[in-house]
């Protein structure tokens, strides 16, 4: 087991609100850590208790974390319940933050909430922000693809949140891990252009492929790639510096310079969610993705759709 697994001799009382598939992941994980779970939910699980009512779950099992995993159009409406209950317990809110980047929350909250980029936990990122320190990019293409349909194998992937726009589905909210480690990796960016739509077979109302370019103030040219569409699935980043040529293939755990492998690992299916779960545990915020970080990747996505929508550049916003 990773060292991160590791139970410590009290693990704290954890909420997990909504247990679909991403849901039902954390609660292994948290049971695996050693936590003391509970979840509110419709669907009842062995698992964990259970509760239908978040006031009565609150008033039970008192968290000292809670988790939101419900679906992403619900995530601003639960933490102004939590806020509204009197909730001030550390939050992790599964990727991406809210569905919209105007859907904000105070000062005081925003200190207590990280999102769940768990791809920042892979030992091959990790590795390859590290070189990067050293070196300066000069252009970089961050990509993802994987065929919806084989998402969920026990599920008809034209009923999942990712099909639906009212449920903030679609590949820039679904698969944003690749613009939160483009940002993470290469710094805010200072203008971007963006082209993508529903283009394939695929029977959803969300776009199925979106291509973005951007410049970062650590990165002259970053591209991103991600697509509901890969039949082979694929993830990978390929950064070229004034020195050398870096690429992380996420799929098959290797940092590679110059063509040659650099660093390999061996992970298991959940090594990162587990790394990030505990993480979140201790209090280690190093690596995590804050409330501001995740905000910043939905005023992207904000930003890649006006760009879609008027076919043209589009430069940050001033913040409000």
């Amino acid at each position: 087991m990773n060292s991160a697994a590791t139970p410590s001799a009290r693990q704290p009382r954890v909420l997990i609100i909504g247990l679909g598939s991403i849901g039902k992941r954390h609660l292994a994980l948290l049971n695996e850590l050693g936590c003391d779970t509970a979840a509110c939910t419709h669907h009842a699980v062995p698992e964990a208790r259970c509760f239908t009512c978040l006031e009565e779950a609150l008033q039970v099992h008192q968290p000292e974390k809670v988790l939101i995993a419900s679906a992403t159009s619900d995530h601003y409406s639960t933490l102004r319940r939590l806020k509204n209950l009197g909730v001030t317990a550390d939050l992790l809110i599964e990727k991406p933050l809210f569905s919209r980047p105007d859907e904000s929350q105070p000062q005081d909250v925003r200190q207590r909430i990280h999102v769940a980029y768990n791809l920042r936990f892979h030992p091959a990122v990790l590795a390859l922000r590290q070189a990067l320190q050293k070196e300066e990019p000069v252009s970089a293409q961050l990509y993802v693809g994987m065929h919806l349909s084989t998402w969920r194998p026990d599920r008809d992937y034209r009923t999942t949140y990712s099909a639906s726009k009212a449920q903030g589905g679609g590949v820039l909210r679904d698969l944003s891990h690749e613009l939160d480690l483009g940002l993470w990796l290469f710094g805010p960016w200072k203008r971007l252009v963006a082209h993508g739509g529903h283009f394939s077979e695929l029977e959803i109302e969300t776009e199925d492929t979106v291509s973005l370019l951007w410049e970062s103030e650590r990165c002259p040219k970053v591209g991103v790639e991600i697509n509901y569409l890969d039949r082979a699935p694929r993830r990978s980043i390929l950064v070229h510096t004034r020195s050398h040529t870096w690429e992380v293939d996420m799929l098959g755990c290797r940092l590679l310079c110059d063509g040659q492998v650099n660093q390999s690992w061996t992970l298991e299916r959940n090594t990162t969610y587990l790394a990030q779960d505990h993480a979140w545990l201790r209090g280690e915020h190093d690596i995590l993705c804050s409330f501001t970080e995740g905000l910043d990747v939905l005023r992207m996505i904000q930003a890649a759709e006006n760009s879609i929508s008027s076919q043209d550049w589009i430069r940050p916003q001033p913040l409000t």
